[in-house]
């Protein structure tokens, strides 16, 4: 119970704490280097007021008193007005105190007006080493301290006593002293800091472009750290990779389709030269089947293709589009809000919303294609008023050749390959597809590209 406690109390400040600490890299490593040292200031500070107080201070304020019991005793062994002067000059030549003497009596005691470390270590040194009603002032200015005491005679000794009996440098100074470090130690911090993370920063960038299906040149760190340099190495094999990976893909399905037209080819020629039966239809039939496969597999095939990204307006693609389904007299309305000027390959683009909105109206009498630009990404929606999908079936139709029941089957004309290139295409970008019921009744298919 108790380990479990504490674990759920450490997961706690945990997630306080990443939800209230800033976001980037250097701001959270400028943190890490920061805090410690502040703390490190800080003791360094306390030890050293503490030590002034505990010890140097201490030691000075004894030396003070036992000056001043020297000055009183002497002022009991020689009473008269010519050594009362002699000590009064001799104090201040060579003690630093300047005395005088008067008649009268101490005024009440009081604690100092404010914390001064050298006030209370001299109260605490005249309460253990004097006998004597005292006073003292530490408020007068001009540095000095007043220090009243009374004499056994009836006179009141004043003395006054310059900071420099009491301290052994200036706190300001050290101050200071220690701000500037502090300042040269940030500053020196902070430079190392984002030299270390430069590289970092571009490996994201990298990592980014290349996630969005854009060109990556080369590139190498000749400085950082070996981690990542490492990074970066398994960077660019990663790159290469899925580069072979999708130009391998690409030939294959690209070869077995163009391979599969010329006996395709023979088969129709062959079908045409035989007399009409049931047998020739159904065969006629498969012939058809299959070339619309192959065209799906090459459409499949030219899903990623060699077309590089470039500045494109979106909305030329969402007109051309809605153009080419009205021409079959389709019910399509297109909007859009925002820039619509997007990094992307619009010859894919323009294959994906095509498909996706063949797709619909296939299904359905009415479209709506619609954009909008937010701050990171753009979202194309299709909605359609079409039978919809059950949304249990919203991953199993991104499946290669997948078909559903009767209501999307074959005779639809459609080979389970449209709902496929299109989230090809959107992740060949960085983006993704996905499904949900439409507020027209049918399905709502939101397409999402960085930008």
């Amino acid at each position: 119970m108790i380990v479990a406690a504490a674990r759920d109390l450490f997961e706690s400040i945990a997630r306080f704490a990443d939800r209230h600490s800033p976001q980037t890299l250097f701001a959270r490593a400028l943190i890490i280097i920061v805090v410690p040292m502040l703390l490190l200031q800080a003791l360094s500070a306390w030890w050293f007021y503490s030590q002034r107080g505990d010890n140097v201070t201490n030691r000075l304020a004894i030396l003070l008193v036992r000056d001043l019991r020297m000055l009183i005793a002497l002022r009991a062994e020689f009473p008269d007005d010519a050594h009362r002067a002699w000590i009064i000059r001799r104090s201040a030549q060579d003690l630093l105190l300047y005395v005088s003497f008067r008649k009268g009596i101490v005024r009440p005691f009081r604690e100092p007006e404010y914390f001064d470390i050298a006030a209370r270590e001299v109260q605490g040194a005249l309460e253990a080493d004097l006998k004597s009603p005292y006073y003292i002032d530490n408020n007068i200015g001009g540095g000095q301290m007043l220090i009243e005491i009374q004499l056994n005679d009836g006179d009141v000794m004043d003395v006054l006593v310059p900071h420099v009996r009491l301290t052994f440098g200036s706190s300001f100074a050290y101050v200071i002293a220690q701000v500037g470090l502090a300042l040269v130690l940030f500053g020196l911090a902070i430079w190392f800091m984002h030299r270390e993370l430069v590289p970092i920063a571009h490996l994201g960038v990298a990592a980014d472009a290349l996630g969005k299906g854009r060109d990556v040149p080369d590139f190498a760190f000749s400085g950082g750290t070996r981690e990542v340099r490492n990074a970066a190495t398994a960077f660019h094999t990663m790159r290469i990779r899925l580069r072979r990976s999708i130009q391998q893909r690409t030939e294959m399905l690209a070869g077995v389709s163009h391979d599969l037209r010329t006996p395709l080819t023979r088969m129709k020629l062959s079908l045409a030269l035989l007399a009409d039966s049931p047998e020739t239809k159904e065969l006629s039939d498969d012939v058809s089947d299959m070339e619309r496969m192959i065209e799906g597999y090459l459409a499949f095939a030219r899903g990623e293709g060699d077309e590089d990204p470039i500045p494109t307006d979106l909305s030329e693609i969402l007109e051309d589009v809605a153009a080419g389904a009205r021409r079959d007299n389709a019910n399509v309305e297109v909007t859009w809000q925002g820039d619509m000027n997007v990094q992307l390959r619009p010859l894919a683009i323009k294959r994906c919303l095509t498909n996706l909105v063949s797709n619909a109206l296939r299904y359905g009498t009415m479209v709506q294609l619609q954009a909008v630009r937010g701050r990171t990404s753009v979202e194309i929606t299709i909605d359609d008023n079409g039978p919809g999908i059950p949304p249990d079936k919203y991953e199993d139709v991104f499946r290669p050749f997948f078909r559903l029941d009767e209501s999307r089957n074959v005779d639809t004309g459609g080979v389970g390959l449209g709902l496929t290139i299109a989230r090809d295409v959107a992740r060949s970008h960085g983006g993704d597809v996905a499904l949900a019921p439409s507020e027209l009744g049918g399905l709502r298919v939101t397409v999402r590209i960085p930008i």
